[in-house]
């Protein structure tokens, strides 16, 4: 009896160890005497956002041609937002989404592509409530803590450990155990989750997840389960518009 006692208790305490890092934020990773991000890791960090060792060499003619391609693609995608409605069961849409959408709009096509604006006003309060139950009994913490240490740490925006990327995703993967109990956690999710927040703010982030995996127009919820491995590579190639150049980032 004691030794299930303390097993509990050692439980309890880990897992308010690990709430409590996630609240201090990135310093919880960092020893004492450890300064701030140098400020030259800038111009070792490329247009996706990943942070390589050297110092970046100048933009290849490919890469250049690559930019200018988006800045064409970014006004024709912005038309196709404002008429929406005329455009959003449409061919062209399917064919634009496949040759990949804009990186500095990708999050406000994801939105209305995920309808997640419609979603989130319809359920005001859920994000909130599940995550904070999510802290209380999530039975998945430990793993999803182990697994963010592993998510997209050579991005930028993951970079540190306990920062506030990390910390997003820690709570969003954390409400979905909870939201979705059929599906609880798995690893997939993780890489899935951190690439919406790499262009949608938390809450919206956590309303992705749920449209692309259980809406009836996504469901790659039954995939999840009859083929773990390869989901996250799915979501990142052509049913988002995510360009092959970026398919690095996870």
């Amino acid at each position: 009896m004691e030794i299930a006692e303390d097993a509990d208790s050692l439980r309890a305490q880990e897992r308010e160890n690990i709430i409590m890092n996630y609240e201090k934020g990135h310093r919880a990773g960092l020893p004492e005497d450890m300064g701030p991000e140098p400020v030259g890791i800038y111009s070792s960090t490329d247009r996706f956002g990943i942070v390589h060792e050297t110092e970046l060499p100048p933009a290849t003619a490919r890469e250049v041609k690559q930019m200018r391609r988006e800045i064409t693609r970014k006004s024709k995608w912005m038309e196709m937002l404002r008429q929406w409605e005329t455009y959003k069961n449409s061919k062209k849409l399917i064919d634009r989404v496949y040759k990949g959408i804009p990186m500095n709009i990708r999050g406000q096509v994801w939105s209305v592509l995920l309808n997640i604006q419609e979603v989130k006003s319809k359920n005001p309060r859920t994000y909130k409530v599940m995550k904070e139950k999510g802290k209380r009994s999530s039975e998945h913490i430990h793993q999803i803590n182990v697994d963010i240490s592993k998510t997209l740490r050579t991005h930028i925006f993951f970079r540190d450990r306990y920062g506030a990327k990390q910390r997003e995703l820690f709570y969003i993967l954390l409400a979905y155990s909870e939201y979705n109990p059929e599906v609880g956690y798995c690893r997939d999710l993780s890489p899935i989750a951190a690439l919406f927040l790499l262009y949608l703010p938390e809450e919206d982030a956590f309303w992705a997840l749920v449209q692309l995996l259980a809406s009836e127009r996504h469901s790659l919820q039954d995939l999840s389960w009859a083929h773990p491995a390869p989901v996250g590579r799915v979501f990142a190639g052509r049913r988002t518009g995510v360009d092959a150049d970026d398919k690095h980032c996870l």
